[in-house]
């Protein structure tokens, strides 16, 4: 099936083109394909490969740590991480990193470990396959062909199989139609490729990386050439007798593939194998034939080349003819491919036939992979294909690319050799790009120039004839004048050539490859004749020295808070009155990254800001703007820079990082209308408190209604329950203005609820704050709780003289609060709980004292200098109009004397509540309450009270014995005082273990915090039960800024303390 004359003849105007497929072979891959080594360096313009020490690295070596490595070393260090089968990079001293790229591979991955090629056959499943190449080949171990009954299918098996085909139109048979053996597979970049032999193969001779498959038909030899992702083919027919068989009528071979296609270009007869978007996978050069008869074809002054010597025991392994089409008894043989994929290769029937031909003859119809690779040109052979060098003076591939005429045979040649450089390159500073090459001839010692040109991209189907045009050889980039090879006077040597400028111009257009043609500037004259290794270890190499630009940031890794991710197009982002924080990430691909840059400027080109900000360790930045520097109504731009610390930029993100524009966004500073609220759940106390929850403490809902901002306005609406935080959002459906909001009050009692709206520009309105009393579960106090919910709750007179109790949470932060005092149902009168003079009741609670209800109570020294219990009500208030005195016996101090009350667990055994109280310098305990009066008052002691403070009495050490814990002004350096009670002997605590220090569990008063407690710092201290769910009891301090603070507890000292609540606690009287 013939196609179109290959598009190379009208190449598209790129001639770096996009990433190519890596491809592999049918047969003839680069002969000797090593390359150069990975530690081969070349220190100047022309000089020799030298060998590199191995890294010491235990592990993969990425660019950052490569280039820590070099800095730090003085001295180059590989970048393992970026190994390819034929790029390698070091990291310099310098800074900069050295990238060699070769024309062919240098190396293949074994699983994964990079090894030199090795293309020696051993035994695998299946057949022989090479030990480390690029591309799986695997030549058949020998099979016995089936008929067409045996199997079959489009994909070959292992085996063999048959298929219904043409037959050969040498072949006169009544029979069945010819089996098909597998020969070759090569499996590449995730293709299979499977090529058959029609007929059955004898088990091969392995002979290094050949496999002889000996009279697959009488006189005939089949010899199959390991190489790097693929593998040479010669049919050796050994005489005249051998030349009649009518297999070589029409020679025909099975192509067969999952997932590729197969194409023979007329002109070349060279065979591409195309995967489905058409990039070719693998390629076959013109087919060739050739003789034993004449000499290799070399030029003037080169010495014959001499065969080297084969197995003796399989004399077809030493013929001279597997490595030269000699002279002039070389024909090119004609090759068809019909609809099933049989390519038919037709020899020429005069070579065979000719009484000068000398036998054997080899037939060689060649594949080659179409990875790394390159090609020959040869003006007398128009029309054909030299892939690789393939079928040029060698049945293996010529190693060497030739340039210019040679008078020996009037041949004129030219070369052009493919390089990968994948995106390594891209968008970073060239300092130096050399092409280097090893010249092995040329005329004379004289020294003669040749010229490098930029070319369009080559494949199997590249010729002279589709190749000699202005627009393939229109791009000369440099050129060189050399003689080397011709004697020892002037002996093979490297050449250098710069070509900077073209991979400068592949490195910002984000080429990942680049072809490079060879050709002499004087095609009629032998003096300009050149030859250059192209094959093994000392292929040609581009090396460029260069520094990474930092990768410009993309719109996905930029955004502003507020407003959210780099918008580009309509709808623009919206910004509000507020400060905005732009962010931004960038990456580098060596690891030396250090600051983004950021500008921001109007639309009318007034600039905003223009800084500079080192990044972090994840390579991000940020820079905050003032609302102020923002004008209402104006749209704005911005953009990102990333900055290395060589002073290299990248791009401008999103613009050159392909995000279409740049940032944008409007400010808008109206500020929307405060919402208004209602709720049947939890109705509004109004102005006396009597309205609560119609249900105990749980779940109830809110409304909020925009009232006078646009619905197409409304972002969301922002609460919080019980602080100010509005970490909560609930969104209202399209068109709507209004939203319910589900809410669990956690507390009972008093509750705030806080809303505030924020439109589409990220401005909020004046927040809200809507109180609710919950209604508390039925249920017995638990200490300290005083409204229902379990919790211990703080009571505190403020700065008027009125009662106010704070419920507290399950980690004690107090927010809400309610007045705590009522009369008869009523409100109480205000500045109740203090005199005309200022002088305020002191106060304490902890559980039910009268009548018994299982409801706390509050004992409080009035300012009249009576002791008082009021009647809890269980929601947290205290009924002034049903208070009742209570009455001390003889010898107690009077009331009016205390400075302080506490009210305390049962401390004597009694199973009643107890009173700790301070009298001027002396400390009391009031114990045995009846209902009406106490029983017995006992003076602890007679001095040092005056500048102390009672915190708490309770079990603060976990050995279910009441301690106490008191401030001591006396000793500044303690602060706070621990004194360890003893087991009392009705339970409790030993009183006289709390009298005196010497009396205690420890005979002493231990430090339980340091300095820093003193009254002027921290006014009022107030014990409490365990809030933090610890077991220990923790306490509540007012600090003089007007902060109130929980301290938490500790078994042994004081633990943590933090901030609970900000009101102005300086003005607080009492709390209790």
């Amino acid at each position: 099936m013939a196609l179109p004359r290959n598009e190379v003849e009208n190449p598209p105007s790129r001639r770096w083109y996009r990433r190519r497929r890596a491809t592999g072979g049918l047969a003839a891959l680069l002969a000797l394909a090593v390359a150069v080594p990975v530690g081969m360096r070349l220190d100047g313009p022309e000089r020799k490969p030298e060998k590199a020490p191995a890294p010491k690295a235990h592990g993969p070596v990425a660019a950052p740590e490569a280039r820590r490595l070099a800095k730090e070393s003085g001295k180059e260090v590989e970048v393992t991480a970026e190994a390819t089968e034929h790029t390698t990079m070091w990291a310099q001293p310098s800074g900069t990193f050295k990238l060699r790229v070769s024309s062919l591979a240098t190396r293949a991955k074994v699983g994964n470990e990079w090894k030199p090629i090795d293309t020696t056959l051993e035994r695998v499943e299946g057949g022989f396959a090479p030990k480390a190449v690029n591309g799986r080949v695997v030549f058949s171990a020998g099979s016995k062909p089936q008929t067409v009954g045996g199997g079959g299918g489009d994909r070959a098996s292992r085996g063999t199989t048959r298929v219904a085909l043409a037959r050969p139109a040498a072949v006169k048979t009544d029979g069945p139609a010819p089996a098909w053996s597998e020969l070759v597979r090569l499996t590449t970049e995730g293709h299979d490729l499977v090529v058959s032999w029609p007929g059955a193969l004898p088990e091969p001779v392995i002979s290094g990386p050949r496999a002889l498959y000996e009279n697959v038909r009488p006189g005939i030899d089949l010899v199959m050439t390991a190489q790097d992702g693929g593998y040479t083919h010669v049919l050796v027919v050994k005489d005249k007798q051998a030349a009649a068989d009518p297999l070589l009528g029409q020679l025909n071979y099975r192509l067969s593939s999952p997932d590729l296609t197969f194409h023979l270009n007329g002109e070349s007869r060279s065979v591409s194998a195309q995967d489905a978007q058409g990039q070719e996978i693998a390629g076959s050069p013109t087919p060739f034939m050739w003789d034993s008869a004449g000499k290799v074809a070399v030029t003037e002054g080169e010495p014959q080349a001499k065969p080297a010597p084969e197995a003796k025991e399989h004399p077809t392994l030493a013929l001279p003819g597997l490595n030269g089409a000699e002279g002039n008894h070389a024909k090119a043989a004609g090759a068809a491919l019909s609809a099933e994929n049989v390519l038919t290769v037709t020899p020429n029937a005069q070579l065979l036939n000719d009484a000068d031909t000398v036998y054997p003859v080899f037939i060689d119809p060649s594949f080659k992979g179409h990875k790394q690779n390159w090609t020959a040109f040869y003006k007398t052979e128009g029309g054909s294909s030299f892939w690789n060098g393939q079928n040029y003076n060698s049945g293996s591939g010529t190693p060497e690319a030739r340039v210019g005429y040679e008078s020996t045979t009037g041949g004129t040649s030219r070369a052009a050799f493919i390089f990968d450089f994948g995106s390594q390159l891209y968008g970073s500073q060239i300092r130096s790009a050399n092409l280097r090459m090893l010249q092995t001839y040329s005329w004379g010692c004289t020294a003669r120039p040749f010229d490098v040109y930029h070319t369009p991209l080559i494949n199997s189907s590249s010729t002279w004839n589709n190749t000699n045009n202005g627009t393939f050889w229109g791009n000369r980039i440099a050129g060189a004048s050399t003689g080397h090879g011709y004697n020892s006077s002037c002996p093979d040597s490297w050449v250098g050539i710069d070509i900077k400028s073209k991979v400068e111009e592949g490195a910002r257009g984000a080429w990942q490859s680049l072809t490079l043609g060879l050709r002499s500037p004087n095609e009629n004259d032998a003096s300009y004749w050149k030859k250059f290794l192209a094959n093994g270890e000392s292929a040609p190499y581009i090396e460029v020295e260069y520094s990474k630009v930092p990768d410009t940031p993309v719109l996905a890794n930029m955004s502003t808070s507020p407003g959210g991710g780099c918008v580009t197009g309509q709808p623009y982002t919206k910004i509000g009155k507020t400060d905005v924080d732009f962010r931004a990430k960038a990456t580098d691909g060596d690891g030396n990254l250090r600051r983004l840059s950021f500008r921001i400027w109007s639309a009318d080109g007034t600039p905003v800001a223009d800084e500079l900000r080192d990044t972090n360790g994840d390579g991000v930045a940020n820079v905050t703007v003032p609302w102020e520097k923002f004008t209402p109504g104006k749209t704005y731009f911005w953009l990102a820079q990333a900055v290395d610390w060589d002073g290299q930029w990248s791009g401008s993100g999103p613009m050159d990082s392909g995000g279409g524009g740049w940032c944008t966004f409007t400010v808008d500073h109206t500020q929307p209308t405060p919402p208004t609220i209602r709720s049947e759940d939890f109705p509004a106390p109004g102005p006396d408190g009597a309205e609560w929850s119609k249900n105990t403490l749980g779940p109830g809902k809110i409304t909020v209604i925009a009232g006078g901002t646009n619905p197409a306005d409304i972002r969301e609406f922002q609460w919080s329950l019980n602080h100010p935080v509005y970490d909560q959002k609930a969104v209202p459906a399209a068109g709507q203005d209004t939203v319910t909001i589900d809410v669990n009050p956690d507390n009972a009692g008093p509750n705030l609820f806080y809303v505030r709206i924020v439109n589409k520009a990220g401005n909020p309105s004046n927040p809200v704050t809507y109180t609710f009393y919950v209604r508390p579960r039925p249920g017995l106090d638990g200490p300290g709780d005083t409204t229902g919910d379990g919790k211990s709750d703080l009571l505190a007179i403020d700065a008027a003289g009125d009662l106010r109790v704070y419920p507290a949470d399950q980690i004690g932060d107090v927010d809400a609060w309610m007045p705590a005092a009522t009369d008869n149902g009523k409100s109480a009168p205000a500045a109740y709980w203090k005199d005309a003079s200022g002088k305020s009741a002191l106060i304490a609670h902890s559980q039910d004292w009268y009548p018994g209800d299982g409801i706390t109570d509050l004992v409080a020294r009035m300012p009249d200098g009576k002791l008082y219990v009021y009647q809890g009500d269980g929601n947290g208030r205290f009924d002034i109009s049903r208070r009742t005195e209570i009455l001390l016996p003889p010898g107690a101090p009077d009331p009016a004397t205390f400075s302080q009350i506490v009210v305390v667990p049962d401390m004597n055994g009694d199973k009643m509540e107890d009173i700790f109280a301070t009298a001027g310098d002396t400390f009391w305990i009031l114990t045995g309450y009846s209902g009406a009066t106490i029983t017995e008052a006992r003076q602890l002691s007679a001095t040092s009270w005056t500048k102390r403070d009672i915190i708490d009495v309770r079990d603060i050490t976990g050995d279910g014995v009441p301690d106490l814990l008191f401030r001591d002004d006396t000793t500044p350096d303690r602060g706070l005082a621990l004194r360890r009670g003893k087991p009392g002997p009705n339970g409790g605590a030993d009183i006289n273990s709390l009298a005196l220090a010497v009396n205690s569990a420890d005979g002493k008063d231990l430090t339980y915090a340091t300095t820093g407690w003193d009254s002027t710092t921290w006014p009022l201290l107030h014990g409490t039960p365990d809030v933090n769910n610890d077991g220990i009891p923790d306490f509540y301090a007012t600090r003089n800024d007007g902060t109130l603070h929980l301290i938490n507890g500790g078994r042994s000292t004081a633990a943590t303390s933090w901030r609970v609540e900000e009101d102005d606690w300086a003005t607080a009287r009492a709390i209790g």
